[in-house]
């Protein structure tokens, strides 16, 4: 605990679902001066969202600076731990500190209010009243409503703290009129509307009573942190954005002028209680006020949801909102590339605490005027000395306490009904956690942990097509071909091959990665508009066109998608691409700003929009690109070279292109084409057509061509003594060299290496083995045989886990029977330098001479 009193004061804010694209418009009609206010004297931006999008998740990814899976929240519901029976989530299933642990182990008075989860009370030096405070059953009403103390601590705080709730019958229309104010009499009794009349009041009084202990600690207590944590915007935009204006064809007029301004309401009731709070506090308080995610209020709002557990989180939007404000923080600013693990690291940041190197997240230093030196801290896990506020977990609880509110939850959609049997609950309940653990793995890039999970969540579920989607997509973001390939065909077998258009967009996506942009193009091209009808599948036409080098065609598929979705950064960074090589540079600078204002975090885009700066002869804008896509990928060295040509001969910044120079010198890697494969799998004629093509061959041509192979082998002596010496290699940067497979863990790992290893099928290779030998065709050792398909499997695994090695897998007769779409495959794996015509003019379908079709013993 520090000796030293700290004085400083953090105000933490969160709205759920709050989302900019409904605030601007309400700030620009000055209807949120509050926040407006806010905003001026701090600065803003968007906040990226975590995978899967639910609030239990998130927001306690938000208080400790982890992912799900680190600490433990996963759903909405949790099993008792002896009955096996479900109940809604609970403090006790984080298996981290948050925040509030922190900095009560620092001595800070800390409060939270409505937490989620906060259930029960973790005993902090302050006040923490749980996100059931506010719950009621039918039997109560304003005078007799009971409070469990397990929801406010200190229990000393319970009698003040129960009278600042607000019951929903306590609410008159004085309360209720501004969010109705086209309602008549005649619709306020009207059954038709009950229920959704109902749950106006059910949500004011719940946010403001968690607003008024806010405000009753503010006014009346000492603190440094308060947390406070509303619901009302999610719960309210759940039941009645789809009534926000305009109107949806499928809404019905009638419910439309009832309830077309409710979510203007509970946003400008918001910013009401915002204006209380910053009335509260002085000019030295941080204020942060943010969302988990943002709400679809456009066009993007779902005509209805679908058969999902997880169907409510298909209204949210990637983008929440985030605003800080304080001493030393920037004034009227936008902040760009913020995320939820980043609030934890910024708020012991501004304590002055260390963060811990344990938490994902980062501090938000483009926020600070003059940032200072960040202090960290290994872990704050690790230390059990002192008193850190926590449960004692042998505490037992009450598993009924809170079942209203997972009634309610069932009611809002967020949590299927479960069947009575506890045991089956219990395994609905593993399942569910493992499919988010499972998501969450693959959002952070731990892709090879996902794929066992998701695997074993297809053995529960064989025939789970959101399982198998999402097992595809990981394999494809692994480039295992094979693996997605797998889950294609069973998926085809499961689904048909006809009337599936995802599943045709899922197929060109391994075409794509399999470089093959024609055939996934096909596959595209072969939908009609309305099944195209989604951004993913026109960013991927964009990506295939741009393989094919059709700047047009892919510009078209790309501001399809960004009139789809605008705020879909992949699209506005693939208009960046087609502009720039239009040589429209000026188009290609905003959409490249568009693009990182989405995704801050996007180096290519950094890049490419560095270079269209550059292009415009905007230098000193394309250097902070250039910079910002090295700081985000410090192993671009090729916008490292472009910043050297910058520093040297336009900014006269000799020093800053020395320090780039001396990278480059320290880091370049030579860049080695390498052909592999089997002896008679076809390297000598990929070698053909790469010298064809313009490829720059390595060979002394000692080997000289026979009947065997008459068009040459293009081979270079040294390489059969790789395993004695391959120092010569870091000499020929750009060259193309044959390798066979039995030698390719010889070469030397300073280089950067594109290897295309030949495939042929075994029974062929032997009997070209054979006849070269000058030994019978029809003949050879099975024993070898074996073993080449041993050492193929077992090198194919190698190639594929080395780092510094692109690897492309060519079929020999698949070369001989489509050599223009193979000698595409290569040319695009080599960065479109070839002359893909002369490659295909090289290819001599005669001289497959050993095909397997003729007999063999």
């Amino acid at each position: 605990m520090s000796g030293t009193k700290n004085q400083k004061k953090v105000l933490l804010l969160g709205w759920d679902a709050a989302d900019w694209k409904f605030i601007n418009p309400l700030l620009d009609q000055g209807e949120m001066p509050a926040l407006a206010t806010l905003v001026e004297k701090g600065v803003m931006g968007n906040i990226q969202t975590l995978d899967p999008p639910l609030s239990p998740i998130l927001w306690t990814s938000i208080a400790t600076g982890k992912y799900g899976d680190e600490h433990g929240i996963l759903s909405f519901q949790e099993p008792h731990p002896t009955t096996g029976e479900r109940r809604p989530i609970s403090s006790h299933s984080r298996n981290c500190r948050a925040i509030w642990n922190i900095l009560h182990h620092e001595g800070l008075k800390t409060h939270v209010c409505g937490w989620w989860p906060s259930y029960p009370c973790e005993p902090i030096n302050g006040i923490m009243v749980s996100n059931h405070f506010t719950d009621f059953t039918k039997e109560d009403n304003e005078s007799n409503w009971a409070l469990n103390e397990i929801h406010v601590n200190p229990k000393s705080e319970l009698e003040n703290l129960k009278d600042l709730r607000i019951h929903p019958s306590e609410l008159t229309w004085a309360h209720l009129g501004p969010f109705l104010p086209k309602a008549t009499q005649e619709q306020l009794d009207n059954p038709k509307y009950e229920n959704l009349l109902k749950q106006i009041p059910l949500l004011l009084a719940r946010c403001s009573s968690f607003h008024n202990v806010a405000t009753e600690i503010l006014e009346k207590k000492e603190w440094n942190f308060l947390g406070l944590y509303l619901d009302a915007i999610d719960r309210a935009s759940h039941e009645f954005m789809k009534y926000h204006p305009p109107r949806q064809a499928h809404v019905a007029e009638d419910e439309y002028e009832l309830f077309s301004e409710v979510m203007k309401g509970f946003y400008r009731y918001h910013d009401m209680m915002l204006d209380r709070l910053l009335h509260l506090v002085d000019e030295d308080t941080y204020i942060i006020l943010l969302s988990d995610h943002g709400f679809y209020s456009d066009h993007r709002r779902l005509l209805q949801l679908p058969k999902d557990s997880m169907a409510p989180a298909y209204e949210h939007s990637p983008f929440g909102i985030v605003c800080l404000s304080g001493p030393g923080i920037k004034k009227d600013e936008q902040i760009y590339g913020s995320g939820l693990l980043d609030i934890t690291p910024t708020i012991l940041h501004l304590f002055g605490l260390p963060v811990a190197r344990d938490m994902s997240g980062k501090v938000l230093v483009q926020a600070f005027e003059k940032p200072q030196e960040i202090k960290y801290i290994d872990s704050y896990e690790t230390d059990r000395e002192g008193d850190w506020g926590e449960l004692d977990p042998n505490d037992k609880d009450d598993v009924w306490a809170a079942q209203e509110s997972l009634e309610q939850l069932i009611a809002l959609g967020y949590v299927e009904p479960l069947g009575e049997n506890a045991d089956l609950q219990k395994r609905q309940m593993q399942f569910e956690f493992k499919y988010h653990s499972a998501r969450i793995k693959y959002s952070k890039g731990a892709l090879q942990e996902a794929i066992v999970l998701f695997n074993e969540l297809l053995e529960l579920t064989p025939r789970n097509g959101k399982i198998l989607i999402r097992l595809l997509n990981t394999y494809v973001s692994l480039k295992e071909i094979e693996g997605a390939k797998s889950i294609l065909k069973r998926m085809r077998e499961i689904f048909g091959y006809k009337n599936t258009p995802y599943i045709n967009i899922l197929e060109s996506k391994i075409h794509m990665l399999d470089l093959n942009p024609k055939k996934a193009l096909e596959l595209l091209n072969s939908l009609n508009d309305s099944e195209m009808e989604t951004p993913e599948a026109y960013v991927l036409q964009g990506k295939t066109y741009l393989m094919l080098r059709e700047w047009k065609k892919a510009n078209k598929s790309f501001n399809k998608a960004v009139q789809l979705n605008n705020e879909d950064a992949d699209a506005y960074h693939g208009l960046c691409l087609t502009y720039l090589r239009m040589k429209s540079y000026q188009k290609a600078i905003e959409s490249g700003i568009s693009a990182i204002g989405i995704k801050f975090w996007f180096p290519v885009a950094h890049y490419h929009l560095g270079e269209a700066l550059l292009a415009a002869k905007e230098y000193e804008h394309a250097a902070n690109a250039f910079e910002m896509a090295l700081q985000q990928e410090p192993g671009y060295s090729i916008a490292r070279k472009h910043l050297v040509q910058i520093y040297t001969n336009y900014l006269n910044k000799p020093e800053l292109a020395k320090r780039h120079q001396e990278i480059l010198n320290k880091n370049m890697k030579p860049k080695i084409t390498i052909v592999s494969g089997l002896p008679r799998s076809g390297t000598s004629m990929m070698m053909q057509m790469l010298k064809a093509g313009g490829a720059d061959i390595l060979t002394d041509n000692i080997r000289q061509s026979d009947e065997n192979n008459p068009k040459g082998y293009l081979e270079y002596e040294p390489v059969k003594s790789l395993l004695k010496d391959n120092s010569w290699l870091k000499d020929q940067n750009g060259k193309t060299i044959k390798v066979i497979m039995q030698l390719l863990g010889n070469l030397d790992l300073n280089c950067d290496y594109k290897i295309i290893f030949m495939e042929r099928d075994l029974d062929e290779v032997m009997q070209s083995q054979q006849k070269m030998l000058g030994k019978p065709v029809d003949t050879y050792n099975a024993k070898l045989k074996t073993t080449f398909e041993q050492q193929k499997e077992k090198n194919r695994a190698w190639l594929e886990a080395q780092p510094h090695m692109d690897v492309l897998f060519v079929n020999y007769s698949d070369v001989i029977e489509n050599p223009s779409a193979e000698a595409e495959r290569v040319n695009i794996f080599l960065e479109n330098k070839l002359d893909v015509a002369q490659m295909v003019a090289s290819v001599d379908s005669e001289l497959y001479r050993n095909r397997k079709d003729k007999a063999i013993s």
